[in-house]
């Protein structure tokens, strides 16, 4: 509690993060105790006393954007109020800091990391224009490696990896997660596989005990009751001896497959044995005692050591396939965000002279959110406070005095499916209290009213007298490796937080609520009309935060608020997915990307977007219609049904061609508008949010379009982002600030609310464990276990193989999950300022992740129901039938004003025909001619050939040198035009090469190849833009000369003639180019490539 001279509780250990600056310190705040404020506070107290030099030499490090960019808005606001108060040399220096402020490093760590490698990207290996990628484009770049990889090895078994592994019953297919997985760990230095002694199979053995077991199992099936309940074991004995008659037990891919049939538990009911008189209840205890006997003896050690055996088979796989990952990313020139820590701790370890100047750099290091560090970034932070520049191992590092103010809270760290790990934690705060270094405890809460402070002590204080159910764990007396001890928060308000709802809640959720669907859709509504009757002069929507534990539910709580008309914001990748609109134009892409498909079509037909009905569909297809948009209508349809059909064929064939005529997100954007869809997006309840939400999703798409290659893989990114699988930082997660925020667990770490709703009473059920990193000794030690994929419920599939000790390794993992579940409750109790409200099922609460706290709730605590609530509606408008005939006829001239040209465009040498020309001509030179063969280059090849020698002689001009064969040869072939013409080709390049004009533009002071030009010419109406190219300019001491490059073949014609029909193009050339360059032409050329005539016109 406050104390009653007002001082806060914890003030001296404050104190300590602002007067102790030549000490390292590690800050362990609680929930709400003020983290920001303490490394802001830190940073200006360096500033001030001078210990700091300059602001540049200071970095602040964050764990996400949204933090970084609260943190550098607040750190704003302080220093300029300190300089208010400065005087001095104090002043002096804040004046300083606040002039160089940008120089300050305040960011993520993957941005810190990617700064030191652009400081010395050549020390560091890296591309000196490498890109950073976002964790999206990652996956997607892993996904296309191992799809690639196992293409080239269904191509190419190297080494015979595939062929052993289908003798061990697997396809290369099963690996997909598990490499998913193995990617995540680049800094995992040892894989262990089994040891070939300890792998000990005995499949003759294995096989008898199997046949002599389903034996028994046959002679007992007769004598069993044919009405089992709820026992286990009687469906077993009945259905696995007729399983186990299909397969080839001599086989050891089958025989190993059906002991798998036999690992599970079966449990059994006396009552059930004993109903038809056969057997006793000593019999029935008997047959389950055999059961696990035979699973014990034969099953497990055998699958074991099958599992170990397809372990090893499956490692070097992996390093394989991890192999053109990295191969991949290198040659893409991108790093994603283990490359930029793996590099950056690199460049720090192995280079001292880069670690002395980046030491210098940077003095001072501030880490926020340091219970989720992983040891890489550990390693880059510890080795950049180090005091020996060549010691190579952070954990025997001293940091330098001062350098180091860590803050974190060890109750908090809940990412440790990212690779954040407590271990490492711990390792660093060893590192800094065996140095001299401080450990400061805040306990202070500033963000709630003391009656949520004494609850929450209360549910995870071990002290306290009331105790949890036996399955949930408190915070131990004493720190462990798997979790820290609990620091009881105190009270550090003056005042008290008013309003409705306040305190400690429960919604209850009725018995009669039995489908998870019927409890989400009443929790939904009773939380929308709790919030809705709330919003009073004391209550905004953004006093209220949803937050459940998983993600899957949360476009039901947006539904119910934009039902009831209430602002709302959905976190991360969910929200997308309630929008109906987005659904729409993926049902019309998915129909565009493929065009035989006749069932895509028929529903986008039957969806809102063209509204047909059954009759007019079935009328269609009686007529003998096809259904294919590149189809025409079919013969014997009315009028009225063919234009229909005729409309929306056309459309689609309008977009399809759209996809190759342009940009593909351009494309989409015009179909969307084409279609109305935003505006349909618009018009109802939430409309806002749904229109902003659609044009979000496309904004998306055009900064995933660099990692696709065609549309249908653009429909399955939008379907990704439908299905809620796409993860996105796309701006500011609530753009609006007054509004709901419903978000996961995970997301809510960091945000407050005065009101918060533990939702959604489903998602406790433990998931397979699929991998286990040791970080304890020496080397980092990684273990996977390879499992089939699992069902829709969540529950995993069989495990196919696993490495040695796997069932010591799981437990040992299990026990840091568990202590992880305990941190996410926590996380989740301190989120609210006023009143936490907790939903609890009357029946079947087992698996309500919230259940811990359900002990805890007072009886008395239920949410009232705040009854009937308004729902939203939209108006519509009375508007008389003469007001919608005016407003069609202005609509109708408006698009008819739109559709006039606002200026007629024209080719430069088309417009230059139709003018007289004026100049005679003269030939400059005329090179000998020795063309062997003749060219059939006419027509639509001419025109092709003359861009192949235009593109060819630009590139030649650029360079100074003859482009090579091949590089001719495959100009040709891109444009479909003979090979065989490439020696005639390279000639005709050697001869321009050798020429005159060539040598004059070559010793040019300035000159241009290929250079484009627009001009407006005035007097007309509508003015008239005329565009073209010209070939070659370059600036000779008295004027410019222009040339222009023609392919046309001579012969016999007259040179005067073909030069009139080119003499209005040159004219016209130097008159534009006189008109935008504000400079004279002197000279007009034309070279007639394949005669080797240079002409002046």
């Amino acid at each position: 509690m406050m104390h009653h001279d007002g001082t806060i509780p914890d003030q001296a250990d404050r104190n300590l993060v602002f007067s102790e600056l030549d000490s390292n310190i590690l800050v362990e705040a609680s929930a709400g105790t003020g983290k920001t404020t303490s490394i802001v506070g830190r940073m200006l107290a360096l500033l001030r006393s001078g210990k700091c030099k300059s602001i540049r030499n200071m970095a602040a490090v964050t764990f996400t954007r949204k933090a970084a960019a609260e943190m550098r808005s607040r750190f704003q606001i302080e220093l300029e109020k300190a300089l208010r108060e400065a005087t001095g040399e104090e002043r002096g220096r804040l004046e300083k800091a606040l002039a160089q402020q940008e120089e300050c490093f305040i960011g993520t760590i993957h941005s810190f990391c990617a700064r030191l490698l652009r400081e010395r990207p050549v020390e560091a290996g890296v591309d000196l224009a490498f890109k950073e990628i976002e964790e999206e484009a990652d996956l997607r770049i892993r996904e296309d490696a191992w799809n690639s990889f196992s293409a080239s090895m269904l191509e190419n078994d190297r080494e015979g990896l595939l062929a052993k592994l289908h003798t061990l019953g697997l396809r290369l297919s099963n690996l997909k997660r598990a490499f998913f997985d193995f990617a995540d760990f680049p800094d995992v230095d040892e894989w262990p596989l089994p040891d070939p002694e300890d792998i000990d199979i005995n499949l003759e053995a294995a096989r008898q005990e199997l046949e002599s077991y389903v034996g028994h199992m046959e002679k007992l099936a007769p004598l069993l009751p044919s009405k089992v309940g709820n026992d286990k074991l009687i469906p077993e004995f009945v259905n696995l001896p007729r399983v186990i008659s299909h397969y080839q037990l001599e086989l050891p891919v089958q025989l190993m497959e059906v002991l798998g049939l036999f690992d599970k538990e079966a449990k059994i009911v006396q009552a059930v044995w004993k109903e038809n008189g056969n057997f006793t209840g000593d019999d029935a205890k008997k047959e389950k005692e055999r059961w696990d006997n035979f699973r014990r003896d034969v099953v497990l050690p055998n699958l074991g050591a099958w599992r170990m055996k397809r372990y090893a088979a499956i490692m070097p796989l992996m390093f394989l396939a991890r192999e053109d990952y990295d191969a991949r990313r290198e040659h893409e020139g991108v790093l994603n965000f283990q490359d930029l820590l793996m590099k950056a701790a690199r460049l720090l370890r192995d280079n001292p002279s880069v670690r002395r100047y980046l030491q210098s750099r940077f003095t001072h290091l501030m880490v926020d959110e340091f219970q989720d560090t992983d040891p890489i970034q550990a390693e880059v932070i510890v080795l950049l406070a180090s005091t020996n520049p060549v010691e190579i191992n952070w954990r025997d590092t001293l940091p330098r005095p001062g350098s180091l103010f860590v803050v974190g809270d060890p109750k908090q760290s809940i990412y440790r499916f990212r690779r954040a790990d407590i271990t490492t934690y711990n390792e660093v705060k060893g590192i800094i209290e065996s140095n001299g270094g401080l450990v400061v405890k805040l306990q202070a809460n500033f963000r709630a009213n003391p009656d949520l402070l004494e609850w929450t002590n209360s549910v995870f204080d071990p002290g306290e007298s009331l105790s949890n159910p036996p399955e949930f764990s408190r915070f131990p007396r004493e720190e462990s490796a798997e979790s820290p001890s609990y620091i009881p928060l105190l009270s550090g308000r003056e005042d008290r937080q008013e309003g409705r709802p306040c305190g400690i809640m429960r919604l209850e959720i009725p018995e009669f609520c039995t489908k998870k669907e019927d409890v989400a859709a009443f929790e939904a509504d009773m939380i929308a009309r709790t919030i809705k009757g709330s919003l009073d002069a004391q209550s905004r929507p953004s006093d209220f935060m949803i937050i459940p534990h998983k993600k899957e539910s949360l476009p039901a709580y947006a539904r119910a608020l934009r039902q009831y008309g209430i602002p709302c914001q959905v976190a991360g990748g969910a929200g997308l997915g309630e929008i109906r609109e987005l659904k729409l134009l993926n049902l019309c892409l998915r129909t565009i990307a493929r065009p035989d498909d006749p069932v895509a079509l028929v529903t986008l037909l039957r969806s809102e977007l063209f509204g047909f009905s059954d009759d007019v569909l079935y009328s269609y297809k009686k007529a003998g219609g096809t259904f294919s948009f590149q189809a025409s209508p079919a013969d014997g349809l009315s009028p009225d049904i063919a234009e229909l059909f005729e409309d929306a064929f056309g459309r689609l064939r309008s977009y399809h061609l759209l996809t190759f005529r342009m940009p593909l997100v351009a494309a989409i954007e015009m179909m969307a508008g084409d279609l109305g869809i935003s505006a349909l997006a618009s018009c109802e309840p939430g409309g806002n949010a749904a229109a902003g939400g659609l044009a979000k999703a496309l904004e998306l798409l055009r900064r995933a379009w660099g990692e696709m290659w065609n549309i249908q893989q653009a429909v399955e990114y939008v379907q990704k982002l439908i299905d809620g699988k796409e993860e996105h930082n796309a701006g500011p997660i609530f753009s609006d600030d007054n509004c709901v925020r419903i978000l996961n667990l995970h997301k809510a770490k960091g945000l407050e609310a005065p009101v918060v709703f533990l939702a959604y009473p489903y998602g406790a059920s433990r998931h397979e464990i699929r991998r286990h990193i040791d970080r304890s000794g020496d080397k980092v030690l990684g273990y996977l276990a390879l499992t089939s994929e699992g069902n829709a419920y969540g529950r995993g599939g069989e495990l196919l193989a696993h490495p040695a000790g796997w069932e010591q390794l799981e437990e040992r993992e299990k026990g840091f999950l568990q202590a992880e579940e305990l941190r996410l409750a926590y996380v989740a109790a301190t989120r609210s300022g006023r009143a936490t409200i907790i939903s609890q099922r009357m029946k079947s609460n087992h698996h309500n992740p919230w259940r811990r706290f359900d002990a805890h709730l007072p009886p008395e605590s239920g949410l009232p129901d705040p009854g009937p609530q308004d729902i939203a509606t939209i108006k519509s408008p009375n508007i008389s039938l003469e007001a919608m005939t005016e407003a069609g006829k202005a609509i109708a001239q408006r698009l008819r004003e739109c559709l006039e040209p606002g200026c007629l465009v024209s080719g430069a040498k088309d417009f230059a025909h139709s003018r007289e020309p004026t100049s005679p001509e003269a030939i400059i030179e005329d090179l000998p001619v020795a063309v062997e063969g003749e060219t059939d280059f006419h027509g639509e090849k001419g025109v092709l050939f003359g861009e192949i020698i235009h593109t060819l002689i630009e590139a030649a001009m650029n360079s100074g040198s003859s482009p090579s064969e091949e590089m001719v040869v495959n100009a040709l072939a891109d444009k479909g035009l003979a090979r065989e013409s490439s020696p005639f080709v390279v000639r005709m390049l050697e001869r321009a090469m050798a020429s005159g004009l060539w040598e004059r533009a070559a010793s040019s002071s300035k000159r241009f190849t290929e250079v484009p030009f627009h001009m407006i010419l005035e007097g007309e109406e509508p003015p008239r833009l005329i565009r073209g190219a010209i070939d070659l300019a370059f600036r000779e001491p008295d004027g410019w000369v222009l040339a222009d490059y023609k392919t046309d073949q001579i012969g016999g014609k007259s040179l005067d003639g073909i030069l009139d029909r080119y003499r209005p193009q040159m004219e016209f050339y130097a008159e534009a180019w006189e008109k935008c360059s504000g400079e004279a032409v002197k000279e007009r050329l034309i070279y007639f490539l394949e005669a080797g005539v240079i002409a002046r016109v």
